[in-house]
């Protein structure tokens, strides 16, 4: 036996498909988790673009909103509207605040509140709840076009 016939039997494969279906595992392993980074990479950076109207205890010039949340005790709160996501102002000079029952559908009240058409973040102080149940809470410009909505639970104290 020659050199050249040793040579070429220490370099046969004795396990291909061993070598094959790891290499593939590895690649869709990989390739997998390129697909989820991507899609959490393009989720954070692109995020929601939806409008919102939100609540909390009260707003603060420094500090921002204190005390958000979606459930409250009854008395008053203060309504947050973010134009900010869609890159829109508000646009008008008056908006309406509409408390609307849920369970009834009954609109409970309409307050009035001056706004400047630049704004794309605004808080509505002082908006009493005094009555516990579901509510949906709209900002709605004068000639009832909905801004943006949102939801609050009102419970008793």
């Amino acid at each position: 036996m020659g050199r050249d016939e040793r040579t070429k039997t220490n370099e046969i494969d004795f396990f291909p498909k061993l070598k094959k279906n790891t290499l593939m595992r590895n690649y869709k392993f990989h390739l997998a988790v390129v697909v989820l980074i991507s899609l959490a990479l393009g989720c954070s950076m692109f995020g929601s673009k939806e409008n919102k109207l939100y609540f909390c205890e009260k707003y603060d010039a420094v500090k921002g909103e204190i005390g958000e949340s979606s459930k409250f005790t009854t008395g008053t709160l203060t309504v947050m509207v973010d134009l900010r996501p869609s890159k829109t102002k508000i646009g008008v000079d008056d908006v309406n605040i509409n408390i609307t029952d849920k369970a009834t559908g009954e609109a409970i009240e309409t307050l009035p509140f001056t706004v400047q058409p630049n704004m794309d973040y605004i808080y509505f102080n002082d908006v009493a709840f005094n009555k516990a149940g579901k509510y949906k809470v709209s900002c709605l410009k004068k000639d009832g076009t909905v801004v943006v909505s949102g939801e609050v639970e009102i419970v008793n104290k």
